[in-house]
């Protein structure tokens, strides 16, 4: 419990950090962590992960996906080659076609010059409706563009359920340092 509490001291600390970091104008090993409270998480670790690389991000607690088209448009030529996206978990899992819409946006901001890598969702239903929708949009997604990638936690995670607390949401400290070395290991790939 304790470790778990001194994450989230951790987390709340980065969270509310604003875009930072040095990832500039598509420079080759630039990537932007942009997202949600598991973006918080993993990106205590990622850089770890990733030396060498120019790491900035931005993640707050409970953002939804619908900011995620805004803050990557604002970026505009200052966009890095590499988009690690963590956004649908705090969304309503009914809400399909404006998920799709979201990610399609970013893909197109991004455009085919960058590598989008978007982590599938893990969390329990919502309201009794599961997010397998939400992971099939990031599925076709990826069948789509060619410069989209899944990063499939939801595989991960199923076969490593004790890295989860009571909330079936968000991992314990060495479930945030795989997820980041899954994680640096695609943005690697691109």
């Amino acid at each position: 419990m304790r470790r778990f509490l001194a994450l989230a001291v951790v987390a709340a600390t980065v969270a509310a950090m604003p875009l930072s970091g040095n990832a500039s104008s598509g420079a080759p090993r630039s990537v932007l962590q942009y997202g949600d409270s598991l973006a918080v998480g993993t990106g205590i670790y990622l850089s770890s992960f990733l030396r060498g690389w120019s790491i900035s991000q931005s993640t707050s607690i409970s953002r939804h996906a619908d900011e995620g088209p805004g803050a990557i448009r604002s970026l505009g030529p200052a966009l890095p080659r590499v988009l690690v996206i963590s956004l649908g978990t705090n969304d309503d899992p009914g809400a399909v076609s404006p998920f799709a819409d979201d990610v399609r946006e970013i893909v197109k901001l991004a455009g085919s010059g960058r590598c989008v890598i978007w982590s599938s969702i893990v969390r329990p239903p919502y309201n009794g409706v599961s997010y397998a929708r939400y992971n099939e949009v990031l599925q076709r997604a990826a069948w789509r563009y060619p410069n989209f990638r899944v990063f499939d936690w939801a595989a991960l995670a199923r076969t490593h359920p004790s890295w989860f607390g009571s909330d079936g949401v968000h991992p314990t400290a060495a479930g945030y340092r795989v997820r980041a070395a899954a994680v640096a290991k695609l943005v690697r790939s691109c």
